[in-house]
Protein backbone atom coordinates (compact mmCIF):
# COMPACT_ATOMS: atom_id res chain seq x y z
CA UNK A 1 0.00 0.00 0.00
CA UNK A 2 0.84 3.60 -0.83
CA UNK A 3 2.02 5.99 2.73
CA UNK A 4 -1.46 7.80 2.38
CA UNK A 5 -3.22 4.34 2.46
CA UNK A 6 -0.93 3.34 5.37
CA UNK A 7 -1.65 5.92 7.69
CA UNK A 8 -5.40 5.82 6.57
CA UNK A 9 -5.18 1.73 7.90
CA UNK A 10 -3.40 2.73 11.20
CA UNK A 11 -6.31 5.41 11.54
CA UNK A 12 -9.05 2.28 11.22
CA UNK A 13 -6.65 0.27 13.74
CA UNK A 14 -7.40 2.86 16.39
CA UNK A 15 -11.23 3.93 15.91
CA UNK A 16 -11.93 -0.32 15.74
CA UNK A 17 -10.21 -0.27 19.48
CA UNK A 18 -11.73 2.84 20.53
CA UNK A 19 -14.81 4.17 18.43
CA UNK A 20 -16.92 1.30 19.56
CA UNK A 21 -16.30 0.33 22.93
CA UNK A 22 -17.01 -3.47 24.38
CA UNK A 23 -19.53 -2.21 27.41
CA UNK A 24 -21.47 -0.45 24.86
CA UNK A 25 -21.83 -3.20 22.58
CA UNK A 26 -22.61 -5.51 25.15
CA UNK A 27 -25.77 -2.99 26.33
CA UNK A 28 -26.66 -2.35 23.46
CA UNK A 29 -26.99 -6.58 22.32
CA UNK A 30 -28.58 -7.10 25.75
CA UNK A 31 -31.17 -4.37 25.10
CA UNK A 32 -31.21 -5.18 21.62
CA UNK A 33 -32.28 -9.08 22.42
CA UNK A 34 -34.84 -7.53 25.39
CA UNK A 35 -36.47 -6.16 22.99
CA UNK A 36 -35.69 -2.78 24.02
CA UNK A 37 -34.78 -0.21 21.31
CA UNK A 38 -34.94 3.01 23.32
CA UNK A 39 -32.34 1.32 26.05
CA UNK A 40 -30.45 0.20 23.55
CA UNK A 41 -30.00 3.71 21.42
CA UNK A 42 -29.39 5.00 25.05
CA UNK A 43 -26.28 2.51 25.12
CA UNK A 44 -25.04 3.22 22.00
CA UNK A 45 -25.26 7.04 23.36
CA UNK A 46 -28.11 8.22 19.85
CA UNK A 47 -30.41 10.63 21.51
CA UNK A 48 -34.22 9.80 19.99
CA UNK A 49 -35.79 12.96 18.91
CA UNK A 50 -39.38 12.05 17.97
CA UNK A 51 -42.37 9.99 19.72
CA UNK A 52 -43.80 6.83 17.77
CA UNK A 53 -47.20 7.74 18.89
CA UNK A 54 -46.89 11.45 17.43
CA UNK A 55 -45.24 9.25 14.25
CA UNK A 56 -48.31 7.34 13.75
CA UNK A 57 -50.84 10.52 14.27
CA UNK A 58 -49.21 12.71 11.74
CA UNK A 59 -48.13 9.85 9.48
CA UNK A 60 -50.63 7.06 9.72
CA UNK A 61 -50.52 3.72 11.65
CA UNK A 62 -49.01 1.73 8.96
CA UNK A 63 -46.20 4.17 8.55
CA UNK A 64 -45.30 4.46 12.16
CA UNK A 65 -45.08 0.40 11.69
CA UNK A 66 -42.62 0.19 9.03
CA UNK A 67 -40.45 2.49 11.68
CA UNK A 68 -41.22 0.28 14.82
CA UNK A 69 -39.97 -2.82 12.95
CA UNK A 70 -37.01 -0.50 11.80
CA UNK A 71 -36.04 -0.09 14.85
CA UNK A 72 -36.50 -3.52 15.93
CA UNK A 73 -33.62 -4.59 13.97
CA UNK A 74 -31.56 -1.64 14.50
CA UNK A 75 -27.99 -2.67 16.24
CA UNK A 76 -26.87 0.60 17.31
CA UNK A 77 -23.46 -0.46 17.79
CA UNK A 78 -23.23 -1.96 14.75
CA UNK A 79 -24.68 1.43 13.01
CA UNK A 80 -21.81 3.06 14.99
CA UNK A 81 -18.82 0.38 14.00
CA UNK A 82 -19.76 1.39 9.78
CA UNK A 83 -20.40 5.19 9.98
CA UNK A 84 -17.79 6.96 8.17
CA UNK A 85 -14.83 8.62 10.10
CA UNK A 86 -12.97 12.15 9.31
CA UNK A 87 -9.73 9.92 9.33
CA UNK A 88 -6.49 11.97 9.09
CA UNK A 89 -5.18 10.32 12.39
CA UNK A 90 -8.67 11.48 14.11
CA UNK A 91 -11.10 8.82 15.30
CA UNK A 92 -14.19 10.73 15.27
CA UNK A 93 -17.09 10.07 12.78
CA UNK A 94 -17.81 12.33 10.23
CA UNK A 95 -19.45 15.28 10.98
CA UNK A 96 -22.92 17.01 9.67
CA UNK A 97 -24.08 14.22 7.80
CA UNK A 98 -27.58 12.30 7.37
CA UNK A 99 -27.92 8.50 6.66
CA UNK A 100 -31.18 6.79 5.73
CA UNK A 101 -32.07 4.03 7.32
CA UNK A 102 -35.63 2.01 6.06
CA UNK A 103 -35.38 -2.21 5.62
CA UNK A 104 -38.14 -2.06 2.98
CA UNK A 105 -37.72 -3.21 -0.60
CA UNK A 106 -40.14 -1.49 -2.40
CA UNK A 107 -40.86 2.46 -3.93
CA UNK A 108 -40.46 5.31 -1.86
CA UNK A 109 -43.77 7.55 -2.39
CA UNK A 110 -44.91 10.77 -1.51
CA UNK A 111 -45.78 10.99 2.58
CA UNK A 112 -43.44 8.20 3.00
CA UNK A 113 -40.73 8.76 6.25
CA UNK A 114 -37.83 6.99 7.49
CA UNK A 115 -35.46 6.87 10.27
CA UNK A 116 -32.59 8.83 9.85
CA UNK A 117 -29.95 9.32 12.06
CA UNK A 118 -27.14 12.48 12.01
CA UNK A 119 -23.82 12.71 12.86
CA UNK A 120 -22.04 14.97 15.23
CA UNK A 121 -21.11 18.60 14.40
CA UNK A 122 -17.72 18.16 15.80
CA UNK A 123 -15.08 16.65 15.20
CA UNK A 124 -13.15 15.90 18.49
CA UNK A 125 -16.33 16.61 20.58
CA UNK A 126 -19.37 14.56 21.46
CA UNK A 127 -19.66 11.73 19.50
CA UNK A 128 -23.61 11.37 19.80
CA UNK A 129 -25.55 10.87 17.35
CA UNK A 130 -28.98 12.04 16.30
CA UNK A 131 -32.35 9.68 15.44
CA UNK A 132 -35.24 11.22 13.71
CA UNK A 133 -38.17 10.11 11.57
CA UNK A 134 -38.17 12.53 8.55
CA UNK A 135 -39.97 12.62 4.90
CA UNK A 136 -38.11 10.06 3.10
CA UNK A 137 -38.49 12.45 -0.03
CA UNK A 138 -37.41 16.16 1.21
CA UNK A 139 -35.84 18.04 -0.97
CA UNK A 140 -32.40 20.10 -0.95
CA UNK A 141 -31.47 17.36 1.71
CA UNK A 142 -28.15 15.82 0.94
CA UNK A 143 -28.18 12.19 2.49
CA UNK A 144 -27.06 8.34 1.90
CA UNK A 145 -29.03 5.68 1.77
CA UNK A 146 -27.26 3.27 4.03
CA UNK A 147 -27.93 -0.38 3.33
CA UNK A 148 -28.99 -2.57 5.90
CA UNK A 149 -26.51 -5.28 6.38
CA UNK A 150 -24.55 -1.77 7.78
CA UNK A 151 -26.85 -1.63 10.77
CA UNK A 152 -30.12 -4.22 11.06
CA UNK A 153 -28.98 -6.89 13.17
CA UNK A 154 -31.52 -9.05 10.90
CA UNK A 155 -29.95 -8.25 7.84
CA UNK A 156 -26.08 -8.22 8.43
CA UNK A 157 -25.37 -11.57 7.04
CA UNK A 158 -25.39 -9.69 4.15
CA UNK A 159 -21.67 -7.94 4.53
CA UNK A 160 -20.01 -10.93 2.84
CA UNK A 161 -21.74 -9.98 -0.22
CA UNK A 162 -21.56 -6.40 0.18
CA UNK A 163 -18.02 -6.43 1.00
CA UNK A 164 -17.01 -8.59 -2.61
CA UNK A 165 -17.21 -12.26 -1.12
CA UNK A 166 -19.95 -15.07 -0.83
CA UNK A 167 -20.47 -17.00 2.40
CA UNK A 168 -18.19 -19.36 1.57
CA UNK A 169 -15.15 -16.93 1.06
CA UNK A 170 -14.30 -13.55 1.35
CA UNK A 171 -11.72 -11.70 -0.79
CA UNK A 172 -8.18 -12.20 0.26
CA UNK A 173 -8.87 -15.62 2.23
CA UNK A 174 -9.30 -18.79 1.83
CA UNK A 175 -12.72 -20.63 2.66
CA UNK A 176 -11.82 -21.50 6.17
CA UNK A 177 -10.76 -18.42 7.06
CA UNK A 178 -7.15 -18.27 6.71
CA UNK A 179 -5.15 -15.28 4.46
CA UNK A 180 -4.44 -15.97 0.90
CA UNK A 181 -1.65 -14.54 -0.67
CA UNK A 182 -1.48 -11.73 -3.20
CA UNK A 183 0.46 -14.31 -5.34
CA UNK A 184 -1.88 -17.08 -5.42
CA UNK A 185 -4.87 -14.36 -6.47
CA UNK A 186 -6.56 -16.23 -9.54
CA UNK A 187 -5.33 -14.17 -13.59
CA UNK A 188 -9.16 -14.08 -13.92
CA UNK A 189 -12.29 -14.14 -12.50
CA UNK A 190 -13.61 -17.80 -11.46
CA UNK A 191 -17.60 -17.25 -12.38
CA UNK A 192 -18.20 -19.55 -9.44
CA UNK A 193 -16.34 -18.01 -6.99
CA UNK A 194 -17.56 -14.21 -6.37
CA UNK A 195 -14.17 -13.62 -4.57
CA UNK A 196 -11.91 -14.22 -7.16
CA UNK A 197 -13.37 -10.93 -9.24
CA UNK A 198 -12.30 -8.74 -6.16
CA UNK A 199 -8.99 -10.67 -5.78
CA UNK A 200 -8.61 -9.61 -9.80
CA UNK A 201 -9.81 -6.09 -9.26
CA UNK A 202 -7.00 -5.39 -6.88
CA UNK A 203 -4.47 -7.29 -8.88
CA UNK A 204 -5.12 -5.11 -11.92
CA UNK A 205 -5.25 -1.32 -9.33
CA UNK A 206 -1.66 -2.69 -8.38
CA UNK A 207 -0.72 -2.66 -11.85
CA UNK A 208 -2.41 0.37 -12.91
CA UNK A 209 -5.03 -1.13 -15.18
CA UNK A 210 -7.96 1.46 -13.32
CA UNK A 211 -10.07 0.97 -16.70
CA UNK A 212 -9.70 -2.91 -17.11
CA UNK A 213 -10.11 -3.18 -13.09
CA UNK A 214 -13.46 -1.20 -12.72
CA UNK A 215 -14.33 -3.31 -15.94
CA UNK A 216 -13.97 -6.53 -14.23
CA UNK A 217 -16.19 -4.98 -11.29
CA UNK A 218 -18.88 -5.00 -13.66
CA UNK A 219 -18.57 -1.05 -14.28
CA UNK A 220 -17.81 0.85 -17.76
CA UNK A 221 -15.52 3.70 -16.45
CA UNK A 222 -15.13 6.95 -18.91
CA UNK A 223 -11.75 6.44 -20.40
CA UNK A 224 -11.33 11.00 -20.98
CA UNK A 225 -9.61 11.68 -17.89
CA UNK A 226 -8.66 15.38 -19.31
CA UNK A 227 -10.88 17.00 -16.82
CA UNK A 228 -10.49 14.97 -13.72
CA UNK A 229 -9.17 15.73 -10.25
CA UNK A 230 -9.11 14.33 -7.16
CA UNK A 231 -11.22 11.37 -8.68
CA UNK A 232 -8.68 9.93 -10.48
CA UNK A 233 -6.21 9.22 -7.60
CA UNK A 234 -9.16 7.61 -5.81
CA UNK A 235 -9.64 5.39 -8.72
CA UNK A 236 -5.99 4.80 -8.95
CA UNK A 237 -4.72 3.97 -5.49
CA UNK A 238 -7.84 1.62 -4.81
CA UNK A 239 -9.77 3.66 -2.45
CA UNK A 240 -12.99 3.64 -4.59
CA UNK A 241 -14.51 0.46 -5.05
CA UNK A 242 -16.98 -0.27 -7.42
CA UNK A 243 -17.58 -4.19 -6.64
CA UNK A 244 -20.76 -3.61 -5.11
CA UNK A 245 -22.74 -0.59 -7.45
CA UNK A 246 -24.27 -2.22 -10.03
CA UNK A 247 -26.40 -4.36 -6.86
CA UNK A 248 -26.66 -1.31 -4.66
CA UNK A 249 -27.83 1.08 -7.91
CA UNK A 250 -30.69 -1.79 -7.76
CA UNK A 251 -31.18 -1.45 -4.75
CA UNK A 252 -32.22 2.48 -5.19
CA UNK A 253 -33.60 2.36 -8.55
CA UNK A 254 -36.25 0.42 -6.51
CA UNK A 255 -36.48 2.66 -4.40
CA UNK A 256 -36.27 6.04 -5.43
CA UNK A 257 -36.94 5.17 -9.63
CA UNK A 258 -32.98 7.09 -9.69
CA UNK A 259 -31.41 6.31 -12.88
CA UNK A 260 -28.14 8.40 -11.76
CA UNK A 261 -26.64 8.16 -8.31
CA UNK A 262 -23.62 9.76 -7.08
CA UNK A 263 -20.12 8.55 -6.09
CA UNK A 264 -18.96 10.92 -3.06
CA UNK A 265 -15.98 11.46 -1.37
CA UNK A 266 -16.17 13.37 1.86
CA UNK A 267 -18.24 16.60 0.75
CA UNK A 268 -17.18 16.35 -3.05
CA UNK A 269 -18.97 14.89 -5.56
CA UNK A 270 -16.39 12.69 -7.67
CA UNK A 271 -18.28 10.29 -10.36
CA UNK A 272 -21.97 9.99 -11.59
CA UNK A 273 -23.17 5.70 -12.21
CA UNK A 274 -26.04 5.33 -14.46
CA UNK A 275 -27.01 2.10 -16.07
CA UNK A 276 -26.68 1.81 -20.02
CA UNK A 277 -29.96 0.61 -22.15
CA UNK A 278 -28.50 -3.11 -22.52
CA UNK A 279 -28.74 -3.19 -18.27
CA UNK A 280 -25.19 -2.75 -17.77
CA UNK A 281 -23.60 0.13 -15.16
CA UNK A 282 -21.31 3.21 -16.63
CA UNK A 283 -19.42 5.47 -14.68
CA UNK A 284 -17.95 8.84 -15.14
CA UNK A 285 -15.92 11.21 -13.08
CA UNK A 286 -16.79 14.94 -12.64
CA UNK A 287 -16.72 18.13 -11.53
CA UNK A 288 -18.31 20.53 -9.97
CA UNK A 289 -22.01 20.90 -11.24
CA UNK A 290 -24.71 22.01 -9.24
CA UNK A 291 -27.24 19.47 -10.95
CA UNK A 292 -25.54 16.58 -9.33
CA UNK A 293 -26.15 17.99 -5.81
CA UNK A 294 -30.24 17.05 -6.27
CA UNK A 295 -29.53 13.35 -6.78
CA UNK A 296 -29.40 10.55 -4.55
CA UNK A 297 -25.93 9.32 -3.70
CA UNK A 298 -24.24 5.85 -2.74
CA UNK A 299 -23.80 5.44 0.92
CA UNK A 300 -19.29 5.53 1.16
CA UNK A 301 -19.90 2.15 2.76
CA UNK A 302 -20.72 0.91 -0.58
CA UNK A 303 -17.70 2.23 -2.59
CA UNK A 304 -14.76 2.48 -0.21
CA UNK A 305 -12.51 -0.16 0.88
CA UNK A 306 -14.03 -2.63 3.98
CA UNK A 307 -11.55 -1.47 6.58
CA UNK A 308 -11.99 -4.70 8.63
CA UNK A 309 -10.86 -6.94 5.73
CA UNK A 310 -7.92 -4.67 5.18
CA UNK A 311 -7.08 -4.40 9.24
CA UNK A 312 -7.12 -8.68 9.22
CA UNK A 313 -5.15 -8.68 5.98
CA UNK A 314 -2.71 -6.83 7.53
CA UNK A 315 -2.45 -8.25 11.24
CA UNK A 316 -3.79 -5.15 12.53
CA UNK A 317 -7.27 -6.46 14.01
CA UNK A 318 -7.70 -10.44 15.60
CA UNK A 319 -11.02 -12.03 13.20
CA UNK A 320 -12.13 -12.68 16.48
CA UNK A 321 -12.13 -8.88 18.24
CA UNK A 322 -14.46 -7.47 15.54
CA UNK A 323 -17.53 -6.41 16.36
CA UNK A 324 -19.71 -9.82 17.20
CA UNK A 325 -22.23 -9.31 14.65
CA UNK A 326 -19.18 -8.43 12.17
CA UNK A 327 -17.16 -11.21 13.14
CA UNK A 328 -20.65 -13.83 12.55
CA UNK A 329 -21.02 -12.38 9.32
CA UNK A 330 -17.36 -12.55 8.20
CA UNK A 331 -15.70 -15.07 10.28
CA UNK A 332 -18.85 -17.29 11.34
CA UNK A 333 -15.80 -20.14 12.49
CA UNK A 334 -13.66 -17.77 14.59
CA UNK A 335 -14.68 -18.09 18.34
CA UNK A 336 -15.06 -14.90 20.13
CA UNK A 337 -12.23 -12.94 20.90
CA UNK A 338 -12.02 -11.54 24.89
CA UNK A 339 -12.70 -8.25 23.72
CA UNK A 340 -10.70 -5.24 24.02
CA UNK A 341 -8.93 -4.40 27.77
CA UNK A 342 -10.81 -2.80 30.02
CA UNK A 343 -10.53 1.19 30.22
CA UNK A 344 -9.41 0.61 34.05
CA UNK A 345 -6.49 -1.95 32.94
CA UNK A 346 -3.71 0.27 32.33
CA UNK A 347 -4.05 3.00 34.65
CA UNK A 348 -1.50 2.65 37.07
CA UNK A 349 2.09 2.82 35.47
CA UNK A 350 5.63 3.44 36.84
CA UNK A 351 7.91 5.70 34.18
CA UNK A 352 11.54 6.42 34.81
CA UNK A 353 12.65 10.14 34.52
CA UNK A 354 15.97 11.50 33.94
CA UNK A 355 15.92 14.04 36.89
CA UNK A 356 19.48 15.83 37.43
CA UNK A 357 22.03 13.45 37.38
CA UNK A 358 19.65 10.43 38.65
CA UNK A 359 16.89 8.13 37.00
CA UNK A 360 13.54 8.81 39.47
CA UNK A 361 10.18 7.08 39.15
CA UNK A 362 6.91 8.90 38.39
CA UNK A 363 3.76 6.61 39.34
CA UNK A 364 0.39 7.09 38.40
CA UNK A 365 -2.22 5.37 39.85
CA UNK A 366 -4.44 6.14 43.13
CA UNK A 367 -5.76 9.11 41.38
CA UNK A 368 -2.45 11.35 40.74
CA UNK A 369 1.38 11.44 39.29
CA UNK A 370 3.46 10.77 42.11
CA UNK A 371 7.26 11.89 41.98
CA UNK A 372 7.87 9.36 44.25
CA UNK A 373 11.88 9.39 44.65
CA UNK A 374 11.22 12.90 46.07
CA UNK A 375 10.48 13.56 49.99
CA UNK A 376 7.34 15.56 51.25
CA UNK A 377 9.83 18.31 51.85
CA UNK A 378 11.55 18.24 47.64
CA UNK A 379 7.94 18.50 46.76
CA UNK A 380 6.98 21.59 49.17
CA UNK A 381 10.16 23.19 48.10
CA UNK A 382 9.27 22.69 44.77
CA UNK A 383 6.16 23.80 44.80
CA UNK A 384 7.25 27.38 46.42
CA UNK A 385 9.72 27.45 43.93
CA UNK A 386 6.92 27.49 41.11
CA UNK A 387 4.69 29.59 42.77
CA UNK A 388 7.41 32.49 43.11
CA UNK A 389 8.01 32.03 39.15
CA UNK A 390 10.86 29.56 38.82
CA UNK A 391 11.14 26.56 36.21
CA UNK A 392 10.37 23.15 36.87
CA UNK A 393 12.99 20.29 36.23
CA UNK A 394 12.83 16.42 35.81
CA UNK A 395 10.63 15.06 37.83
CA UNK A 396 8.55 17.84 38.43
CA UNK A 397 8.94 19.03 35.27
CA UNK A 398 7.30 16.24 33.83
CA UNK A 399 4.56 16.40 36.16
CA UNK A 400 3.68 19.76 35.06
CA UNK A 401 3.70 18.86 31.53
CA UNK A 402 0.98 16.36 32.61
CA UNK A 403 -1.19 18.78 34.11
CA UNK A 404 -0.94 21.26 31.20
CA UNK A 405 2.72 22.60 31.20
CA UNK A 406 4.90 23.28 28.53
CA UNK A 407 7.43 20.86 28.93
CA UNK A 408 8.05 17.31 27.69
CA UNK A 409 6.22 14.56 29.04
CA UNK A 410 7.47 10.98 29.01
CA UNK A 411 6.39 8.33 26.41
CA UNK A 412 4.39 5.98 28.73
CA UNK A 413 2.38 9.47 30.00
CA UNK A 414 1.59 10.06 26.37
CA UNK A 415 0.55 6.73 25.33
CA UNK A 416 -1.77 6.86 28.67
CA UNK A 417 -2.75 10.23 28.20
CA UNK A 418 -3.84 9.47 24.48
CA UNK A 419 -5.77 6.50 25.77
CA UNK A 420 -7.68 8.10 28.47
CA UNK A 421 -9.16 10.84 25.94
CA UNK A 422 -9.70 8.10 23.28
CA UNK A 423 -11.73 6.56 26.06
CA UNK A 424 -13.60 9.26 26.93
CA UNK A 425 -14.62 10.76 23.79
CA UNK A 426 -15.96 7.86 22.31
CA UNK A 427 -17.27 6.08 25.78
CA UNK A 428 -18.44 9.42 27.06
CA UNK A 429 -19.42 9.27 31.25
CA UNK A 430 -19.30 5.91 31.17
CA UNK A 431 -15.39 5.35 30.40
CA UNK A 432 -14.43 8.69 32.60
CA UNK A 433 -16.53 7.22 35.47
CA UNK A 434 -14.65 4.22 35.07
CA UNK A 435 -11.17 5.66 34.29
CA UNK A 436 -11.35 8.02 37.89
CA UNK A 437 -12.39 5.03 39.57
CA UNK A 438 -9.64 2.81 38.80
CA UNK A 439 -7.33 5.94 40.04
CA UNK A 440 -6.75 8.28 37.13
CA UNK A 441 -5.36 11.41 37.91
CA UNK A 442 -8.25 14.15 37.41
CA UNK A 443 -5.90 16.74 36.75
CA UNK A 444 -4.14 15.41 33.56
CA UNK A 445 -4.32 17.82 30.79
CA UNK A 446 -4.35 17.06 26.74
CA UNK A 447 -1.65 18.14 24.49
CA UNK A 448 -3.15 21.81 23.93
CA UNK A 449 -3.41 22.38 27.86
CA UNK A 450 -6.75 21.65 28.22
CA UNK A 451 -8.46 19.54 31.30
CA UNK A 452 -10.95 17.06 31.82
CA UNK A 453 -13.19 19.70 32.20
CA UNK A 454 -12.63 21.01 28.79
CA UNK A 455 -13.54 17.47 28.04
CA UNK A 456 -16.84 17.04 29.26
CA UNK A 457 -18.38 18.32 26.06
CA UNK A 458 -18.20 14.94 24.97
CA UNK A 459 -19.75 13.70 27.98
CA UNK A 460 -22.98 13.72 28.74
CA UNK A 461 -23.12 13.42 32.73
CA UNK A 462 -22.54 16.83 33.86
CA UNK A 463 -22.46 15.59 37.04
CA UNK A 464 -18.80 14.52 36.92
CA UNK A 465 -17.78 18.30 36.39
CA UNK A 466 -18.70 18.60 40.27
CA UNK A 467 -16.61 15.02 40.90
CA UNK A 468 -13.67 16.79 39.12
CA UNK A 469 -13.54 19.89 40.85
CA UNK A 470 -13.62 18.52 43.87
CA UNK A 471 -10.65 16.18 43.10
CA UNK A 472 -8.76 19.81 42.45
CA UNK A 473 -9.25 20.93 38.79
CA UNK A 474 -9.76 24.86 38.27
CA UNK A 475 -12.86 25.98 37.02
CA UNK A 476 -11.13 28.70 35.21
CA UNK A 477 -7.83 27.24 34.02
CA UNK A 478 -7.34 27.80 30.42
CA UNK A 479 -5.66 26.58 27.49
CA UNK A 480 -2.45 27.28 25.34
CA UNK A 481 -5.26 29.71 23.30
CA UNK A 482 -6.35 30.95 26.78
CA UNK A 483 -10.09 29.59 26.84
CA UNK A 484 -11.42 27.94 29.64
CA UNK A 485 -14.12 24.82 29.80
CA UNK A 486 -16.72 27.46 29.29
CA UNK A 487 -15.41 28.65 26.03
CA UNK A 488 -14.99 25.04 25.06
CA UNK A 489 -18.51 24.60 25.85
CA UNK A 490 -20.22 27.09 24.16
CA UNK A 491 -18.15 27.32 21.07
CA UNK A 492 -17.51 23.64 20.45
CA UNK A 493 -20.83 21.53 21.14
CA UNK A 494 -21.10 21.52 24.31
CA UNK A 495 -25.08 21.12 25.89
CA UNK A 496 -27.02 24.12 27.45
CA UNK A 497 -27.21 21.81 30.59
CA UNK A 498 -23.00 21.86 30.68
CA UNK A 499 -22.90 25.72 30.30
CA UNK A 500 -25.27 26.10 33.30
CA UNK A 501 -23.23 23.27 35.42
CA UNK A 502 -20.13 25.42 34.74
CA UNK A 503 -21.13 28.80 35.40
CA UNK A 504 -23.04 27.30 38.57
CA UNK A 505 -19.50 25.67 39.70
CA UNK A 506 -18.19 29.65 39.25
CA UNK A 507 -17.01 29.44 35.72
CA UNK A 508 -16.39 33.17 34.98
CA UNK A 509 -18.02 33.91 31.03
CA UNK A 510 -16.56 37.59 30.89
CA UNK A 511 -12.85 35.95 30.95
CA UNK A 512 -11.17 36.52 27.63
CA UNK A 513 -9.43 33.84 25.39
CA UNK A 514 -5.87 35.11 23.40
CA UNK A 515 -8.64 36.32 20.86
CA UNK A 516 -9.92 38.80 24.10
CA UNK A 517 -13.23 36.62 22.99
CA UNK A 518 -15.21 35.79 26.11
CA UNK A 519 -18.11 32.79 26.64
CA UNK A 520 -20.38 35.62 26.45
CA UNK A 521 -19.26 37.07 23.02
CA UNK A 522 -18.96 33.72 21.62
CA UNK A 523 -22.40 32.62 22.17
CA UNK A 524 -24.01 35.86 20.46
CA UNK A 525 -21.51 35.31 17.80
CA UNK A 526 -22.55 31.69 16.81
CA UNK A 527 -26.23 32.57 17.11
CA UNK A 528 -26.02 35.48 14.79
CA UNK A 529 -25.19 33.14 11.98
CA UNK A 530 -28.11 31.55 12.13
CA UNK A 531 -31.76 32.67 11.16
CA UNK A 532 -33.85 30.57 13.27
CA UNK A 533 -33.76 28.50 15.81
CA UNK A 534 -34.74 24.89 14.21
CA UNK A 535 -33.73 21.68 15.93
CA UNK A 536 -30.71 21.97 14.66
CA UNK A 537 -29.54 25.00 16.23
CA UNK A 538 -32.12 25.36 19.23
CA UNK A 539 -28.64 24.42 21.68
CA UNK A 540 -26.91 27.35 20.37
CA UNK A 541 -29.57 29.75 21.03
CA UNK A 542 -30.16 28.14 24.57
CA UNK A 543 -26.68 28.64 25.48
CA UNK A 544 -26.96 32.24 24.49
CA UNK A 545 -30.35 32.40 26.35
CA UNK A 546 -28.27 30.86 29.47
CA UNK A 547 -25.63 33.31 29.40
CA UNK A 548 -27.92 36.10 29.33
CA UNK A 549 -29.89 35.06 31.58
CA UNK A 550 -26.90 33.79 34.27
CA UNK A 551 -24.90 37.92 33.62
CA UNK A 552 -28.06 39.72 33.75
CA UNK A 553 -28.92 38.73 37.29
Amino acid sequence: MNPPVIDEIRTWQRIRRYAVPAPMIEACTAAREAGDWRAACAAGRIDVAFDLAEVAREHGRSRAGRIEADLGVLAPDLLRWHLPRVLGGRTGVATHQQFLLSTRDDRFGDGDVALVVRTPKTVDGSQRLRLTVSPVLAEDVIRQDLPPAYWSAGHVDGLAVAYGGSPARLPGFESDGALRPVGSYAPAVDPYDPASRAEVFDRLIAAGEVLQAWAVAGVDLDPDVHRLDHGVADAEQGRLVPLGLDAELARLEARYGADRVMIGSGWRLVAEVHRLRDGSVAASFVGYDRQHFTRPRFATVVHERPPDLDLVRHGLLDPADLHPLVRRALFPTTPPGAGSAAPTSGIRVRVPVRCGSEWHALVHGGGRLDPVSHTHEEVAAEELLRALGGRSAGCFAAVQAWRGGTGRLPRPLRELRRDVLLRIQHGGATALAALLDAGLDPRVADGRGGTLLHHLRAVEDVALLRRLCDAGVPIGAADRRGRTALHVAVGDGGTPELVRALLAAGADPHTPDEDDTTACGLAEGKASMYDDDGDDVRPVFEIRDVLAEWTGR
